[in-house]
């Protein structure tokens, strides 16, 4: 639980902030999540060779199909996980989900098309945000709302990431007619990957106002979970205004106003 616990605080620290609001009881089920995603999420990057970046994420792939049969591999984020699974009836088949998932991040070549993209993004921050609520006793009728949340969420993330995902040679935002990567790297938004993040900010902010519609059926004692990403609507609102500025534009504030704004959030339960 320890190594798990510091590797978030390190790797994830927005996450390491929320789960300390948690009850004590789960923080250990969520740091372990936490750790899992984190691991998932760098094996790609582990090598530049494609082969040796794969071979690590099968690894996991593989991992999480062991727990699923029973069997528990040296690896110290994975007695913790599978105690949580266990203790909280958590579904393995999402992890497994998220791990597959991360098989695109591997490779240089875009999603084939929009539904990939969303697959991706509601697969990798979506399940993430489902088990972690599931972890803190969600009911079945709060999962759609996180699940919208969870979207506006990953997008956030996401949008954060274009910069650095783009000068590693990467792209992930679906876009109409060939990219041109010359300008992406350096800093530049073509009109077509304009145009795609015009789209996809609208949708993400759309999901999240249908996602604040329906609060009334997330308990707060899910919050925590909801308040791992912060400053979505911010970031949203932002890129959808300007996407032309994506690259280039600040999408971070000061650690003081955010973590003010968390406080905020938790005090009021208006995530």
């Amino acid at each position: 639980m320890e190594y798990c616990a510091d590797i978030v605080k390190t790797g994830d620290p927005d996450r390491h902030a929320a789960t300390m609001l948690a009850r004590p009881d789960a923080r250990g089920a969520l740091f372990a999540l936490y750790a899992f995603n984190l691991e998932i999420a760098r094996a790609p990057w582990a090598s530049a060779e494609e082969i040796v970046a794969m071979m690590r994420l099968q690894w996991w792939v593989d991992a999480v199909e062991d727990l699923a049969n029973g069997t528990v591999r040296d690896h110290p984020v994975l007695p913790p996980l599978a105690a949580a699974v266990e203790k909280y009836g958590l579904p393995v088949e999402k992890l497994a989900e998220m791990a597959e998932a991360r098989r695109f991040d591997v490779y240089r070549d875009g999603h084939a098309d929009r539904a990939a993209f969303d697959a991706y993004i509601n697969t990798t921050s979506g399940n993430l945000m489902q088990l972690a609520a599931l972890t803190l006793g969600a009911p079945a009728q709060s999962l759609p709302v996180i699940a919208d949340y969870a979207y506006a969420a990953g997008i956030a993330n996401l949008l954060r990431a274009l910069p650095t995902l783009y000068a590693r040679g990467r792209h992930p935002v679906p876009v109409a007619c060939a990219l041109d990567r010359n300008a992406v790297a350096s800093g530049k938004v073509p009109e077509n990957l304009a145009q795609s993040l015009a789209d996809i900010t609208a949708d993400a902010l759309a999901r999240l106002q249908a996602a604040h519609k329906k609060r009334g059926l997330v308990p707060k004692s899910l919050l925590p979970a909801l308040l791992a990403v912060p400053q979505v609507t911010m970031v949203l609102h932002k890129v959808n205004a300007a996407p032309e500025e994506a690259l280039e534009m600040p999408l971070a504030t000061s650690e003081f106003r955010k973590n003010a704004g968390q406080v905020w959030r938790a005090v009021t339960g208006l995530w």
